[in-house]
C-alpha cells in the first residue's frame, strides 16, 4: 500500500488542505462523500478497462489525478474536474471492478 499523497502538493499540510477542499467541493455539487482514501480504481469505459490512479494521468481525459473520492459513485478528481473547477469524473459503481486504498 502506498501512503497517502496529493500530487500538486509541497508538503502534507498542502496535502490535507488541497484534499479536503476537493471534497468539501464534491459534497456541494454530488452529495455526501465518504472519509475512505483511494488509490486507485480499475473500471470499464466503452468495453475497455480503465484505472485511474491519484498522482497518474487519467486516460479519458489525460489530466493528473488528485484525488478519488466515493460518494454514491466513485468521483475521479484532476484539476479542471473537481479541485480547481467542474465537475469530477463520475465513475459507477457498477463500473468498478477493484479499488486500491492508500495506507
Amino acid at each position: 500500500m502506498v501512503k497517502f499523497f496529493v500530487p500538486t502538493a509541497t508538503n502534507e499540510t498542502e496535502a490535507e488542505d488541497i484534499y479536503e477542499a476537493a471534497k468539501q467541493f464534491a459534497t456541494q455539487n454530488c452529495g455526501p462523500v465518504a472519509d475512505r482514501r483511494i488509490q486507485s480504481i480499475r473500471f470499464q469505459n466503452k468495453g475497455k478497462s480503465v484505472v485511474a490512479e491519484v498522482g497518474k494521468i487519467e486516460p479519458i481525459t489525460g489530466e493528473t489525478v488528485i484525488a478519488i473520492l466515493e460518494s454514491s459513485t466513485y468521483l475521479v478528481c484532476t484539476l479542471n474536474r473537481g479541485v480547481i473547477k467542474g465537475l469530477p469524473i463520475l465513475v459507477g459503481k457498477h463500473e468498478v471492478t477493484s479499488v486500491t486504498d492508500f495506507e
